[in-house]
């Protein structure tokens, strides 16, 4: 009997000791990422060739602190995961858009779900320090730094999305509010519904409806082989009755008004000019079209713009010859701006092209 109680008891330490390891099916318990402790070429925020993430625990009002993963990509998007520390908190994952500033501390700023950009002070490479919502320093005794880590293959949690849903020609996509990317929509019976109200909703031919959606990023393959599309597939959503501007909306009813005025360059202010060598950009998005002075040579190109993204298509320019080589070579970065593509926002009043997770180009409404 006593053999029996023991081999009992050793089992019972055997779970016991499983259900602590495991957190006792407490979601909550998410083992931390292998962290990094140099960066090698490319790992660069400034010269990003593959994701980098941050993770930690940051403070918030109420609650017990929020466990946050950021994972950001070249192409200037990210992902975010957070979950509340109380027990039982749903994990969440949101998507926008990042940039890295060029000051003496540089900022990561993100354009995420809400509209006031999250902004993190560059405290070393591997290090980021969460600011508050004006930019200035957090006051709080918690832990606010972010280290780096390895990249998640994953991040394994609902994906929410605000977004403009379209249904034209067969072709689904949703552009998202926060950060304006635009994905494929796929899906069972949740995309047949939705695609049912389009229909009962829209407003006229290639309008959008404004949604709440949850579901997964997945990816399938590309028009062109051998490559990939990121593509959303829909669970659940909710129309949105009330009819408020996304960013993409924005940028998409004021980029066309007017001209706009070169005022920076890959982060360079430009000095003051004379009018005709002033670099310009004008939309005609009902074509669509681009085109504008570059210093000393006007031109002219396709501008197709996928939710915020500025997809590169090829740039003509006439064959004046300038005497002032300043501006030729001003011409030329210009044009290799324009012509790489990148994605727009609005800070302000200011529309700002970036390419990744780096500003190239700000402009001023002429």
């Amino acid at each position: 009997m006593l053999r029996g109680w023991v081999e009992f008891a050793g089992s019972l330490g055997l779970v016991l000791a499983l259900l602590v390891a495991c957190g006792a099916g407490d979601a909550s318990s998410t083992p931390p990422g292998e962290r990094v402790t140099r960066v090698d070429a490319g790992d660069s925020l400034h010269a990003l060739a593959r994701p980098a993430a941050f993770e930690g625990t940051l403070p918030c009002d109420g609650c017990d602190g929020i466990e946050t993963l950021v994972v950001l990509h070249p192409d200037g998007s990210f992902r975010l995961r957070e979950r509340r520390l109380e027990r039982r908190s749903q994990m969440q994952v949101s998507v926008g858009r990042w940039t890295v500033s060029r000051d003496s501390v540089p900022r990561v700023t993100l354009f995420g779900r809400d509209s006031v950009p999250r902004q993190f002070a560059m405290t070393g490479l591997l290090t980021l320090r969460a600011l508050a919502r004006d930019g200035a320093p957090l006051e709080s005794t918690r832990a606010i730094e972010m280290v780096r880590i390895a990249p998640p293959a994953s991040l394994g949690a609902p994906v929410k999305l605000r977004g403009e849903f379209r249904y034209v020609a067969d072709a689904a996509t949703l552009v998202s509010c926060a950060g304006g990317r635009q994905f494929p929509v796929g899906g069972d019976s949740a995309f047949v519904r939705l695609q049912a109200a389009y229909r009962e909703h829209v407003l006229g031919t290639e309008a959008a409806i404004l949604v709440d959606a949850e579901g997964q990023m997945a990816t399938r393959p590309g028009m062109e082989e051998g490559t990939q599309v990121e593509t959303f597939e829909v669970d659940s959503f909710a129309v949105v009755n009330r009819r408020e501007a996304c960013e993409a909306t924005r940028v998409h009813a004021l980029i066309a008004i007017g001209d706009w005025q070169l005022r920076a360059l890959d982060g360079e202010p430009l000095p003051a000019l004379e009018r005709e060598l002033q670099p310009t950009l004008r939309f005609v998005l009902s074509e669509p079209q681009m085109f504008g002075n570059a210093g000393c040579n006007r031109f002219s190109g396709r501008a197709v713009l996928r939710g915020l993204d500025l997809v590169p298509q090829p740039i003509a320019l006439t064959k004046r010859m300038c005497a002032d080589s300043l501006a030729m070579a001003r011409e030329s970065r210009y044009g290799a701006v324009l012509g790489e593509g990148g994605w727009f926002r609005l800070d302000g009043n200011t529309l700002v092209l970036a390419k990744g997770g780096v500003e190239r180009a700000r402009f001023e409404r002429r």
